[in-house]
């Protein structure tokens, strides 16, 4: 088993991306299913569509939290692929150096 982690950033904006166009599309389906139910609602009377209006207004807010929760994740992945390149070139920088110290101090 290895304990070299690698990873690939432009895999990780990729991921990103994914994750950006699921929350899209869920914003998209919901928001179709959401408005088919307002549409429904004049049709429906007393305690039924009482309930369906607290069910759709819960639903709308579950739908938009799911949706900046995704957008959340796409940011954290893109992120987490700055700070990887971030590190590996800080890392070469600080070996490129490491080398040309040696080159004035003679050996």
């Amino acid at each position: 088993m290895s304990d070299n982690l690698r990873v690939d950033p432009l895999e990780v904006r990729m991921a990103a991306d994914h994750v950006n166009a699921a929350a899209d599309s869920l914003r998209s389906a919901h928001g179709t299913a959401h408005e088919r139910m307002g549409a429904a609602a004049p049709g429906w009377i007393g305690s039924s569509a009482s309930g369906l209006s607290a069910t759709t207004t819960k639903w709308e807010e579950e739908s938009a939290a799911h949706y900046t929760e995704l957008l959340k994740h796409a940011e954290d992945l893109r992120s987490a692929a700055e700070k990887y390149v971030r590190t590996d070139d800080n890392a070469a920088t600080e070996i490129d150096s490491a080398g040309a110290n040696l080159g004035t101090m003679g050996l």
